[in-house]
């Protein structure tokens, strides 16, 4: 059974990084130490996703796959008007994906003609909409995809407010929206607060996600390299923290696996 690391990130702390970015690493993450970090706990795949620091330019990321062509696939970073001649150049290089990043941005109105073009391509491209942001940003955002049929892929446990936890009114919102499009991400519980808060709200987030019938829509990552959190935990604790947080065999190998596999396309 071939494992998936479904969430990671390679830079170089050389390249610029775009104007307002929350974030610039004074570090390098490089293909090689990720693909180490995956051979060391015996996983075959691995997904990239372009950081928000890099804005559109999604170069790095792609000689990335170009170097491991039948191990990694990507999840662009892409202007809304973009051309689906160059969507498919993406996908021609490995690209399986958007991302729209919407921490510290304004909300886009998704029913406007230029993003229903753009999410009409996603369509046309059998490509998936990953979100990262907030979950009140969610209560505009799920209603406003209600007629996209592509998979919506939520990062890291939808992130749980740190401070209003999972009962939250926005992240019960955002549980009810669930639907079979929708695909989870069981990831950076450290992004969910500090210490052994995380981790709590990762193990309430992650029952609630079962009790909404999500076990075939869950997958893993690993975050690598954690980003604004890298001197807190290593990939291997992460690892570690799937082992505890899924106790169940069969459906740790569906999250590892079979649903991984199937979302992104990769060879079993």
């Amino acid at each position: 059974m071939k494992y998936v690391d479904t969430h990671a990130h390679i830079f170089d702390a050389s390249a610029p990084t775009v104007a307002g970015a929350r974030y610039s690493p004074q570090y390098t993450a490089t293909v090689k130490d990720y693909i180490h970090h995956l051979d060391s706990l015996g996983l075959e795949y691995g997904v990239l996703v372009q950081p928000s620091f890099l804005g559109y330019d999604n170069s790095q990321m792609l000689r990335a796959i170009a170097m491991y062509p039948q191990r990694l696939k990507g999840i662009a970073v892409v202007p809304a008007d973009s051309p689906l001649a160059d969507l498919q150049i993406l996908k021609a290089q490995g690209v399986v994906g958007v991302r729209l990043n919407l921490f510290g941005l304004d909300i886009p109105n998704l029913t406007e003609p230029s993003w229903q073009q753009f999410l009409h391509h996603l369509e046309q491209l059998d490509w998936h909409l990953e979100l990262q942001c907030p979950p009140a940003c969610l209560r505009q955002l799920m209603p406003a995809l209600q007629d996209f049929e592509g998979p919506i892929v939520l990062d890291h446990f939808g992130r749980v407010d740190p401070k209003l936890g999972v009962e939250d009114s926005n992240y019960q919102f955002m549980l009810e929206q669930l639907d079979n499009r929708c695909w989870v991400k069981v990831s950076a519980y450290y992004r969910l607060g500090s210490g052994e808060l995380g981790q709590k709200q990762a193990h309430q987030a992650f029952g609630l996600l079962l009790e909404r019938g999500m076990a075939d829509r869950l997958v893993w990552g690993s975050d690598w390299p954690h980003i604004q959190h890298e001197n807190l935990v290593s990939y291997a604790q992460n690892y570690d923290f799937l082992q505890e947080l899924v106790q169940d065999p069969s459906l740790k190998q569906a999250i590892l696996s079979t649903n991984a596999l199937r979302l992104f396309g990769f060879k079993p």
